[in-house]
C-alpha cells in the first residue's frame, strides 16, 4: 500500500529509535498475568504488577551502557511490596527486544513505595524537608551502582521563580539504608552533577558520625584495591596535636574530589567531610 515505506531504514535514524512507550506498557499489562503457565500458581494469584511509570534511562545491558525503556514490577498485591524484577527494552538497533529480569528466589529488593518511605522517614532528609516544605520529589530511578541496586530520588525547589535541583536522596535496595546530599549552589553544574555520587557516599552514614576536618596535609600515601585507588592522608589541624589520618576511596568520591586528592601536595590546605564511625575516618567529600 505504501511502497515508498518498503525501504531499508537510514543508518542515521537507527540510533534514534526507541521502544514505543504506550505499546511497551500495554505489553507489560498483558504479560504480567499471562506469563504464568502453572495452574496452581495461577489460582494463587502469583502474578506481577507494574509500579513506577516507564523511564527512559541509560542502563547496563550485558556489560554495555545502553539507552533503554525500564519499568519496575512487584509481586501482584504483595503486602511487602518488594521488587520482583524489571522490564528492559533497549533502544537503537536493539529496538523490538524486551527483557524481563527476575530476581533470584531469596533475593529481597525493596520496591519504590518502600524506598520513598525510607527517604521521608530518614532523620536527615526529614529535617531538611521540614525546613523546606516547598521541596518536591522528582522521578525515582533505579540504578546499578558499585554492585548494588540504588534508588535515586531528586528533589526540586524554587529560586527566583525557577525550579532548581536542591537535594538528591538515595536508597540501597537491599539494606534500605538512606544517603542524601543537599545542593548548596544549584547554579554550579559540577556540584549538581556530583550530587548523586555524594549521596551514595553518605549511604548509611548518620549525621552524628560526620565531622569536618580542615588543616594542612602532612603526608600522602596511596595504594590500589580491586583497581580502585585509595589515599591515606595526614592532616594537621593545629600545632599542638598529632596529624589526623583519614582514608579516601576513589570508588566513593566524585571525579573532582579524586583529582583534588590526587594532585594535592604536602603543606597544602584541605577541608574534608569524614565518617568518624570508620577507622580511620573515611572521606565522604572534599569541601
Amino acid at each position: 500500500m505504501y511502497p515508498q515505506w518498503n525501504q531499508p531504514m537510514p543508518s542515521w535514524l537507527i540510533p534514534q529509535l526507541r521502544y514505543p512507550e504506550q505499546y511497551f506498557n500495554t505489553q507489560q499489562d498483558v504479560y504480567n498475568f499471562y506469563f504464568q503457565t502453572d495452574p496452581l500458581q495461577w489460582q494463587r494469584n502469583v502474578f506481577l504488577q507494574s509500579t513506577e511509570d516507564t523511564r527512559f534511562i541509560i542502563t547496563p545491558i550485558n556489560g554495555n551502557l545502553t539507552w533503554a525503556a525500564v519499568r519496575l514490577v512487584e509481586i501482584y498485591q504483595s503486602p511487602s511490596q518488594n521488587l520482583a524484577g524489571l522490564y528492559i527494552a533497549p533502544a537503537g538497533n536493539q529496538t523490538g527486544t524486551v527483557y524481563l529480569i527476575r530476581f533470584p528466589e531469596g533475593t529481597t529488593v525493596i520496591g519504590p513505595n518502600s524506598a520513598a518511605s525510607a527517604v521521608t522517614t530518614d532523620p536527615t532528609v526529614k529535617s531538611r524537608l521540614t525546613l523546606h516544605p516547598d521541596w518536591t520529589s522528582g522521578n525515582m530511578l533505579l540504578y546499578a551502582i558499585n554492585g548494588g541496586l540504588i534508588y535515586v530520588i531528586p528533589y526540586y525547589g524554587t529560586s527566583s521563580s525557577l525550579t532548581v535541583p536542591v537535594m538528591v536522596a538515595v536508597v540501597n535496595g537491599y539494606t534500605k539504608q538512606v544517603g542524601s546530599y543537599a545542593i548548596t549552589n544549584p547554579n554550579d553544574s559540577t556540584e549538581v552533577q556530583s550530587a548523586t555520587s555524594r549521596a551514595v557516599s553518605n549511604l548509611g552514614v548518620s549525621t552524628g558520625t560526620q565531622q569536618t576536618i580542615s588543616g594542612n596535609v602532612t603526608s600522602i600515601n596511596s595504594y590500589v584495591v580491586n583497581g580502585n585507588t585509595r589515599w591515606v592522608l595526614g592532616i594537621r589541624t593545629n600545632s599542638t596535636t598529632p596529624p589526623i589520618q583519614v582514608l579516601a576511596k576513589a570508588e566513593t568520591l566524585t571525579a573532582a574530589d579524586q583529582v583534588t586528592i590526587a594532585t594535592i601536595t604536602i603543606g597544602a590546605k584541605i577541608k574534608v567531610l569524614v565518617d568518624t564511625s570508620q577507622t580511620p575516618p573515611t572521606v565522604l567529600s572534599v569541601q
